[in-house]
């Protein structure tokens, strides 16, 4: 994966986190400095790919994996398209933000996987 951090010193925003690969091994603690933040958006390019795919985000800094830990919030972007989130009053995340994607969606047991073309998403953080 190729994880860029941007800081910002605005009101509304503080952190621009751009991932050009996302698949299923996760991001950790992304979140400049580490830590907590509150996702303000998030921004999905799934055009290359014939497939749905599903963005896992979870609200802690290790330990997580497909089909055994919950993850705090899934996201989907159909096939051949891009899907753009916003979220006015933010979502929360008191502990870290750490994510990672897939081709398939289960509550239960399952194995992940990962797109056959890149995936892009752009998550938007604010402090």
């Amino acid at each position: 994966m190729a994880v860029i951090a941007s800081s910002f010193s605005t009101s509304s925003v503080s952190a621009l986190i751009r991932d050009t690969d996302v698949d299923t091994t996760p991001e950790l603690d992304v979140v400049p400095g580490g830590g907590a933040g509150n996702i303000q958006q998030v921004f999905i390019d799934n055009k290359a790919n014939a497939t749905d795919f599903y963005l896992y985000f979870w609200n802690q800094t290790h330990g997580m994996s497909f089909g055994s830990t919950a993850p705090h919030t899934v996201l989907f972007c159909p096939a051949g398209k891009s899907k753009h989130y916003v979220f006015p009053r933010s979502l929360v995340f008191g502990t870290a933000i750490s994510f990672a994607g897939a081709t398939n969606f289960a509550a239960g047991s399952f194995t992940p996987v990962d797109p056959s073309s890149n995936v892009a998403v752009g998550i938007y953080i604010s402090a």
